[in-house]
């Protein structure tokens, strides 16, 4: 048996109902919990991780924040500082460079929070303004 059968042999048995307990006259019924958003962490500096978690916990604050995904990345640079931006999909919400002082990234990383959380709602409505023929409704 080469090594991708023997893979696939295994996927097989722990993805089957087979290994959980089902109680004698009751049908298994799988967990079906919705994961609704997620943070993902993308930082790679101690600052980064500052940033991250402040982020996080503003963000948890925020209504309905559980319902978006939202990447927080950094880019190490010494010429430049570290980088760090929030995006949903392929949308930047937020940029900035990372201060060198630590009470700066927590006031940094809560404005980023309410620009990001504002920029989102700002997408989630409808434009408004004067329809140009040439361009279609899912690119404002």
């Amino acid at each position: 048996m080469n090594r991708r059968a023997a893979t696939g042999l295994l996927w097989a048995a722990l993805l089957s109902p087979a290994w959980a307990q089902v109680l004698p006259g009751k049908r298994f019924t799988p967990v079906t919990d919705a994961v609704g958003g997620l943070l993902v962490n993308s930082t790679v500096s101690a600052d980064g991780m500052a940033f991250f978690l402040n982020f996080l916990n503003v963000w948890r604050d925020k209504p309905g924040s559980e319902s978006y995904t939202l990447e927080i990345a950094e880019r190490a640079s010494k010429r430049l500082g570290n980088q760090v931006w929030v995006s949903s999909g392929q949308k930047r919400l937020f940029f900035s460079a990372l201060p060198f002082q630590r009470d700066r990234i927590r006031l940094l990383s809560e404005q980023a929070a309410d620009t990001s959380y504002s920029a989102l709602i700002a997408l989630a409505l409808p434009f408004t303004g004067a329809a140009d023929p040439d361009v279609a409704e899912d690119e404002w």
